[in-house]
């Protein structure tokens, strides 16, 4: 392909090595979604707590704090084939011991961390090889593709899980999440090797390793992070990048362990009934938005398009946590404990729009923001720059998502989506109107020229 030629859906997927990337991700994906949002549904069930659905949510973001740094250096110097061959190995025997553990929670927990503890060198490995195996013109396309069978998996697998729970039961959500892994590992062995040319300190790394050196690897792989932390703060673009899509795992994070309670207690809605009225209609709205940013997206001002995103989602969230204090159908409501969703038909609806948006809002922060990432970092470096994402994310995460868990037992789960809807809403409009907030004085030129000249300038 011409370099000049504008790149297709077509011309992407035809990539074999794309193609064997994309269909591994459906396929983890699937099983990851589908457990995640069982595991949320069940650890409630089990607890009646909000704090422990936040001590789940840890045990899946802990990882990527301990591992996620030395992740990426790995991932820069060992074939992304053998890393993800690994990990779909792996994670299809935790799966299935989890229908043995289900009735303790301190062994849920242990499972949900080392299926994390996997996931991090998946991660690195699979956005970092993305730009390995397209050419540069297709990058944006490759990422809209892949945030788009992203969330169609999430969409599917947490579309399922809910009505797959009521009928069929939980163990059956983990066999099959096993059994698709376990499909994934098969496909995986046809991947040919996915792989960049290290330099001279990643030739070391894979000396110490071969040889089994292990002050030498902590030596190498220390010097790596520092220098890959060092690249970074000097890169506004990336940093920012960074900062915006940790932001954007805390939120959903908090949402995870709020969603169950608001649901139950504040809405008077199951649970499980969450696929319907939360889960397809913020998939739908991420696929939507996803397929208008790979036809339209480089037309687009990405700061603009993630500032806007940013505001959205903040109304959003703010609505959502007044919704039980105005709406009558709540005050009025005749049972008294949670139905199916379709006894509320109007404050179903309302959800549905509302998450139909806020997965159109949350795909125009994710494609511009990795893509953003993506082309500031060489490819040397990408595998690095990633796991110092996935611990910016996760880290950064941690204390909020505990804090959001304790303050919604004390207070309920209303009044936080409230609170995050304001702060969101103020992230927002810095990103589209930042002399809002500081004077032209108050910022270097470097942060003004990033942020805009217009609007200090008056273009």
């Amino acid at each position: 392909m011409a370099m000049s030629e504008k790149p297709t859906f077509t011309s992407v997927i035809a990539n074999p090595g794309f193609l064997n990337l994309w269909v591994n991700q459906i396929l983890v994906q699937l099983s990851f979604n589908s457990l995640n949002f069982t595991l949320i549904l069940w650890v409630f069930k089990l607890t009646d707590s909000n704090t422990a659905v936040s001590a789940l949510i840890l045990a899946i973001y802990l990882p990527a704090v301990i591992l996620g740094l030395f992740s990426g250096v790995l991932v820069d110097v060992i074939d992304r084939k053998k890393i993800i061959m690994g990990i779909d190995f792996g994670l299809s025997l935790l799966f299935l011991s989890l229908i043995f553990v289900k009735g303790s929670l301190p062994l849920i927990l242990l499972v949900t961390f080392l299926i994390n503890a996997l996931a991090q060198f998946y991660a690195p490995a699979e956005a970092s090889a993305i730009p390995i195996v397209v050419k540069k013109n297709q990058l944006l396309t490759a990422n809209s593709i892949f945030s788009a069978t992203l969330y169609s998996a999430f969409l599917i697998g947490f579309g399922l899980a809910g009505p797959l729970i009521n009928h069929l039961g939980i163990d059956f959500v983990f066999a099959l999440g096993g059994i698709v892994l376990g499909i994934a590992f098969f496909l995986s062995l046809m991947f040919p090797s996915i792989t960049a040319v290290p330099d001279e300190q990643g030739k070391k790394f894979i000396l110490a390793l071969k040889e089994k050196h292990y002050a030498n690897i902590w030596k190498i792989g220390t010097a790596e992070i520092r220098d890959t932390i060092r690249s970074i703060r000097g890169k506004l673009p990336v940093l920012t990048s960074i900062v915006i899509l940790a932001g954007v795992q805390m939120g959903a994070g908090i949402l995870a362990v709020l969603m169950p309670g608001f649901l139950e207690k504040s809405l008077q809605i199951k649970a499980t009934d969450a696929s319907y009225v939360l889960v397809i209609p913020l998939g739908l709205g991420i696929v939507t938005g996803g397929v208008i940013l790979g036809k339209f997206g480089n037309r687009l001002v990405r700061r603009r398009l993630v500032a806007k995103g940013i505001l959205l989602g903040g109304i959003l969230a703010f609505l959502v946590g007044i919704a039980p204090f105005v709406s009558p159908a709540i005050q009025y409501f005749r049972h008294a404990r949670p139905v199916p969703f379709f006894y509320q038909p109007s404050l179903s609806k309302i959800l549905f729009v509302g998450s139909f948006l806020l997965g159109i809002a949350m795909v125009s922060i994710l494609v511009p923001s990795q893509t953003t990432l993506q082309e500031n970092t060489s490819e040397k470096d990408r595998g690095k720059v990633f796991s110092v994402l996935g611990v910016a994310m996760s880290g950064l995460s941690l204390v909020p998502i505990v804090v959001a868990g304790v303050l919604a037992d004390i207070f309920g789960t209303a009044p936080i989506f409230v609170g995050i809807g304001v702060v969101v809403i103020l992230a927002g409009l810095f990103g589209l109107k930042p002399s809002l907030f500081f004077k032209k004085e108050h910022l270097s030129y470097r942060i003004r020229e990033f942020l805009g000249l217009g609007h200090w300038e008056g273009k």
